[in-house]
């Protein structure tokens, strides 16, 4: 039986309607306190250079992001599968989760690389249907200054953009070409331990960090566990090509299958790509 006090029928209409959601505080101050812990103690790790994403901006170096957070520490591995965040994906992916991906996302303070342009996760890893969620963790209250996640409601209903240039794959879109009204876009702000979740195909950015430290992002993907990867996806957990078992165990709700749900969804192939690196392939000169 759902919990209807986790996520009620308002809000999952909304989430139908709109392509994303935010729950206020969804994550307790203990285990927030604990994951921000942690992650002080791996950037003062020597060897911190194995776990984290470096990149130059106005020649100085900054920390964009933590490889794999899952494969780092128990601590991620046990918040991907917060009961209260599977309860409400399992609504959300029509009763079945898988887990995908996961990265913890370092947004620098007012630099200009530190933009992420506006893109849709779909482009990235095409599936046969698109019963995939994203999910986002604050894990320092994130407000207008500290550049939030920002996305574009119902755009997880319109069709996929474009995310190639020069024949190559550069993972965002040219919102002038594609005359996406960016005017429309919302904010998802909130105190630390929010939870934002979003489709696979909503679009969405962030702007500047205004603010003086970086802000951190905690993002988990999921899936139906009936949503199978049709082409390239360096960044699943697991390629169910090279080892199925391995691909079943990141099932958390429901039962392991052969026989994927083949929806008219819009798919076009994310290569070739000089990078799997968003960073990288955002910033790539044209």
């Amino acid at each position: 039986m759902f919990n209807k006090e986790i996520l009620s029928s308002k809000e999952i209409k909304f989430y139908k309607n709109n392509g994303y959601l935010v729950k206020k505080e969804l994550i307790s101050k203990k285990i927030i306190k604990k994951i921000n812990q942690k992650v002080k103690n791996l950037l003062n790790d020597k060897n911190k250079s194995k776990y984290f994403e470096f990149l130059k901006y106005n020649n100085k170096k900054y920390c964009v992001r933590l490889k794999n957070p899952h494969e780092v520490d128990q601590l991620f591995s046990n918040i991907l599968k917060d009961k209260k965040i599977i309860h409400i994906l399992q609504i959300l992916l029509k009763g079945s989760v898988r887990f995908h991906h996961s990265k913890l996302n370092f947004k620098p303070p007012a630099q200009k690389g530190a933009i992420i342009d506006w893109h849709q996760d779909w482009a990235f890893y095409p599936h046969t249907n698109d019963d995939l969620i994203t999910v986002g963790i604050y894990l320092e209250d994130c407000f207008e200054i500290n550049g939030p996640l920002k996305v574009i409601p119902r755009s997880h209903k319109s069709k996929i953009y474009n995310h190639h240039e020069s024949n190559f794959f550069v993972g965002k879109i040219n919102v002038k070409k594609e005359k996406i009204n960016i005017l429309k876009a919302k904010n998802l702000i909130g105190p630390a331990g929010s939870v934002t979740f979003h489709h696979v195909r909503t679009l969405h950015a962030s702007s500047l960090n205004m603010a003086e430290h970086s802000r951190p992002l905690l993002l988990f993907g999921y899936s139906s566990v009936d949503a199978w990867p049709i082409t390239y996806d360096k960044g699943s957990s697991v390629d169910p090509n090279i080892n199925l078992k391995s691909y079943d165990r990141l099932i958390l709700k429901g039962k392991p299958l052969i026989q994927p749900r083949l929806e008219k969804v819009p798919i076009r192939i994310p290569l070739p790509r000089k990078s799997d690196s968003i960073y990288q392939l955002q910033n790539k000169k044209k």
